[in-house]
């Protein structure tokens, strides 16, 4: 007797599933490349990923709280303040140092606009220093770089790579300086004995590089005498509201499909209330305070008192497991391998040490200036970090940092990719390097 092809038969409902995705997928405005229209510059629009940059929502991911534990940043159990997003523990961190107008604080050249802002909300002046190729922090320049008024150090983990730590908790120490561990791209992972977050005084967390989730972050605090003023909680129907986009976002990616028909009937019956009812002014609209700006690029000061709704913060407990880990191990390698033999590429970080937990996977790419508007109308997930510096540093304090600017991309290899998935960013990304 023979099997039915299992395959075959699931293959108009995945057809569907796929087509009901891409309907729900849009176009945005490109921050990066502009176009000509009746001789004047305007950013183009692209279309939406095709696949996730970020972790979405599946029902194999819900299951995952019966995993045991890995390695992690909360392990170390120390207090905390809860933030909508990483950014704003600095402005706390800064807060509880009891930093005065002028203080200086170290940071990467090779930064995002995002880690400034605080930093100039709190009257501080932010000092620059170097970065090595390997994504390091170069020793020698930020020891060149302390003064009498520097505060502190804000060190970065890049891309769940846990970078020289230790060499700057050292220079630290010696100097009296307060070190801020950014492990924004590093949740999970140990080197050398140690786990992540375990040098800093303060550490910066973020949630929704690692979990299905559009918001959330923490600030870690090593020492017990500090006191910590209690954060804002959002309103139930945000949370509502969260867990509408969530589930969303997920049928984007063909996720949750099961879903669909609940989320169809809701919508529809949002749009006939909404109707039904009279236009607000503008004095009656829905404050600011009430739905966070949590943009990669935004920073808005007022909302630093504000924690994630309360789905965004329960996720990452229920959801932090092994299985996490062990698929974007298996996806960076993936990449690795397939990344060697595409043209024009370099890996930037090629060997995944034991007990690292990549966040995504960095290349650099030669001229890729020339490739990446290619890039976006293909609707390739990718990240450009430090794209944008801040405007106040100088052009010559990094040459790596203006190299890695202009020519170094980031790829997702977050566990709710699949080999499919990783084969078709591949392909796409080979095909268009590969045409001079």
């Amino acid at each position: 007797m023979v099997k039915p092809d299992k395959k075959r038969n699931m293959r108009p409902l995945e057809k569907y599933i796929a087509k009901y995705a891409a309907s729900l997928r849009g176009h945005f405005i490109s921050q990066s490349t502009t176009s000509k229209v009746n001789g004047q510059t305007v950013f183009r629009q692209i279309p939406e990923a095709e696949i996730p940059v970020f972790p979405v929502l599946s029902f194999a991911s819900l299951f995952s709280f019966l995993d045991d534990k890995p390695d992690n940043v909360l392990d170390h159990g120390y207090r905390n303040i809860p933030v909508i997003a990483a950014r704003y523990a600095i402005a706390h961190a800064l807060k509880l140092m009891d930093v005065s107008p002028g203080d200086e604080i170290l940071l990467p050249a090779y930064h995002c606009t995002v880690m400034v802002e605080p930093i100039i909300e709190m009257g501080c002046k932010p000092v620059f220093y170097k970065i090595t190729p390997e994504l390091d922090t170069d020793i020698s320049d930020v020891s060149k770089k302390i003064t009498p008024k520097t505060k502190a150090i804000i060190a970065v983990n890049y891309c769940g790579f846990i970078q020289n730590m230790a060499d700057v908790k050292a220079l630290c120490e010696t100097r009296k300086i307060t070190l801020t561990e950014d492990c924004a791209h590093s949740f999970f992972g140990q080197k050398n004995g140690v786990t992540v977050g375990g040098h800093g005084d303060f550490i910066l967390v973020s949630a929704r590089k690692f979990f299905p989730v559009d918001e959330g972050g923490l600030l870690l605090i090593r020492q017990s005498a500090y006191n910590l003023s209690k954060q804002q909680s959002q309103k139930f129907l945000n949370t509502l509201k969260s867990i509408l986009a969530l589930i969303e976002r997920a049928l984007k990616y063909k996720k949750l499909w099961l879903m669909a028909p609940f989320v169809e009937i809701f919508n529809f019956l949002k749009n006939i209330f909404k109707k039904s009812r009279k236009p607000y002014s503008t004095s009656q609209s829905v404050s600011n305070h009430n739905k966070p700006e949590t943009g990669e690029t935004s920073y808005n000061h007022d909302l630093m008192n504000c924690k994630a709704t309360s789905i965004n913060n329960l996720l990452p407990k229920i959801l932090n497991s092994k299985g996490i880990t062990k698929s974007r191990r298996r996806n960076y390698r993936l990449l690795v391998d397939h990344f060697k033999s595409i043209p024009h590429c370099r890996l930037l970080i090629e060997k995944l040490p034991e007990g690292t937990v990549p966040f995504m996977f960095p290349v650099y790419i030669e001229n890729l200036e020339k490739y990446f508007p290619a890039f976006e109308d293909a609707a390739l997930p990718m990240q450009r970090f430090a794209q944008f510096l801040w405007p106040d540093m100088a052009e010559n304090t990094c040459p790596v940092t203006a190299d890695y600017s202009k020519n170094v991309i980031l790829f997702p290899c977050h566990q709710a990719l699949s080999e499919d998935d990783i084969l078709w960013l591949v392909s796409k990304i080979r095909k268009i390097l590969e045409q001079e």
